[in-house]
């Protein structure tokens, strides 16, 4: 960040946070960095993903208080291609300098389904002039495994018959709130429409610009799944009939 960019942050709020993000994602982008990538395959996909995705910002994590909710945008393509269930680990061992405290200060980075989700950096509060980014030590970095509590989704997909599991990418699968009740996307039609079921398996169309926007279709979870899998479905076709009605 130059000069000129810290004054016009301190006159302009906006303009404030748009530097702010700037410059954590400089410290996200370093300490990625510094992975020693030889070290596992793993860590080699963390650093093709997010070389691949955009870091947006630092938030709040109520589920986990002491670290950063680390908050990516991704393609979906990108989003899916790294995406693995389950794939749930801690990276420990990093160590970073710290000009507040004067010495290092121990790194801690949360994978969630194969995609970086946290970020702990001990006596922080994540603002790049804390750190002198040339001296991130990986001499120690390790890699356990971490629990993380079950979600909606997990609920939902476990709770399935084998029958509808082998029909589902279950990276693909996401949940979607509209009026206090919740849907479980099965099917992508394009442009943020969808096919998706409710916690009863009822199947459902949401497309935004019809009326209206979710109708309840006359089938069942696993006919719809059949459907799909053997190309009978068809997206144009049902797009036209939702814009009709």
């Amino acid at each position: 960040m130059n000069i000129l960019q810290k004054i016009l942050g301190t006159i302009f709020p906006p303009y404030k946070f748009s530097v702010k993000r700037k410059e954590q994602k400089i410290l996200f982008n370093a300490i990625i960095n510094a992975l020693p990538e030889d070290f596992s395959k793993d860590v080699s996909l963390i650093k093709t993903q997010t070389k691949n995705s955009t870091f947006f910002d630092f938030g709040k994590w109520d589920l986990f208080p002491e670290f950063q909710y680390v908050v990516m945008f991704y393609k979906n393509e990108t989003y899916y291609k790294f995406k693995k269930r389950g794939n749930n680990f801690k990276i420990s061992g990093l160590r970073i300098f710290s000009k507040l405290t004067n010495k290092f200060e121990e790194i801690e980075i949360l994978i969630q389904d194969n995609l970086v989700s946290g970020l702990k950096i001990q006596n922080s509060h994540y603002h790049l002039n804390e750190f002198k980014l040339s001296s991130i030590d990986n001499t120690s970095f390790s890699i356990s495994h971490f629990e993380f509590p079950p979600n909606d989704i997990d609920y939902f997909y476990d709770n399935l018959d084998n029958q509808l599991k082998e029909k589902l990418n279950y990276n693909e699968l996401f949940d979607i709130d509209y009026n206090g009740r919740t849907f479980y996307v099965i099917y992508d039609l394009e442009d943020g429409n969808y096919i998706a079921v409710d916690k009863n398996h009822s199947v459902y169309s949401l497309v935004h610009d019809a009326r209206p926007a979710i109708q309840k279709m006359n089938t069942t979870f696993l006919q719809i799944l059949n459907e799909i899998e053997t190309n009978q479905f068809n997206i144009n076709d049902h797009l036209e009939s939702r814009y009709r009605t």
